[in-house]
């Protein structure tokens, strides 16, 4: 478990990751760099983008912004993602490439395949590419995101190179805990996107209750969730003073009661509806949650 906010954990293949981050689904032009600049300003040193996001250039440009204020390039972590219509070997590696020049980086710490393709041999392909480019060592790490258990345990058949990382949903009362189990038994860091449910963990009382006793809000509370599970959240905010408040996770500690009443809010959520929750093994569930969330 990540102690502070420069503390990192170890991936599989000797490299290491900050242990929260910044999301940027959503951000563009100004409001991205901005954005970028100031969360690592204020010491944040994992920052996500995709090439679907619309917003590379606007993260590559608040990221050379802080190198040239005085923030080591080598201590920033830059996560990309290769967008399902360019699977394939020859797409991704187009794809990256473009990725690269629109960043302004020589190299990137992270590439993901975004979203897994319903044929594994497609998967794979794409997933040659990725190790093509980590042998290449512009990509440091690479690794997968909202791969369900099934679509991981294909890859891994043939893979020579571990997924570093899966990226998917987690927030409290969604924590997909049976990929999380299955990604900590394969060496594979869990990174959860949307850690505070779009903003709507606000609104869950449980939170507010425990957070109270801490003097934190509830979207710190969920965020210190993540972290004493040892999953990387990376809340998406371009609100400066959110941004500090959202690092400030590091000066408490979750009871084991807290922990477990959180845990338990997942059960809740089925209880009341049984078909409402996207299990992470079920191909179906993967399509209406993709469909549901659109182009994240």
């Amino acid at each position: 478990m990540v102690v502070s906010l420069l503390d990192r954990m170890a991936l599989n293949n000797g490299y290491t990751i900050p242990g929260i981050g910044l999301g940027t689904s959503g951000m563009k032009g100004q409001e991205a760099e901005d954005a970028v600049f100031s969360a690592i300003m204020k010491g944040y040193r994992l920052i996500d983008t995709a090439s679907m996001y619309d917003n590379e250039e606007d993260v590559g440009r608040g990221i050379n912004r802080a190198v040239s204020s005085g923030v080591s390039r080598d201590e920033i972590f830059v996560v990309t993602k290769i967008w399902k219509t360019d699977a394939g070997f020859d797409s991704a590696i187009q794809s990256f490439e473009a990725s690269l020049e629109r960043l302004n980086q020589s190299y990137v710490d992270l590439l993901l395949i975004h979203w897994p393709d319903k044929d594994d041999a497609v998967n794979l392909d794409t997933w040659r590419a990725l190790e093509d480019i980590y042998e290449s060592n512009r990509a440091r790490s690479i690794g997968v995101s909202n791969f369900s258990r099934g679509d991981l345990a294909e890859l891994l058949k043939e893979a020579k190179v571990r997924p570093a990382i899966n990226q998917f949903e987690v927030y409290p009362g969604n924590p997909n805990q049976d990929l999380n189990d299955y990604c900590d038994s394969e060496n594979i860091v869990t990174m959860a996107y949307s850690p505070l449910k779009r903003g709507n963990v606000s609104k869950e009382r449980h939170l507010t209750t425990i957070g109270e006793k801490y003097g934190k809000t509830p979207s710190q509370v969920a965020l210190r969730w993540d972290i004493q599970r040892d999953v990387i959240p990376i809340p998406k905010s371009s609100n400066k003073d959110r941004i500090q408040e959202n690092a400030e996770v590091f000066d408490f500690v979750l009871s084991d009661e807290d922990m477990n009443t959180i845990n338990g809010l997942d059960k809740q959520n089925r209880d009341r509806n049984p078909n409402g929750m996207v299990r992470s093994g079920d191909v179906k569930g993967r399509t209406s949650r993709e469909n549901r969330q659109g182009r994240r």
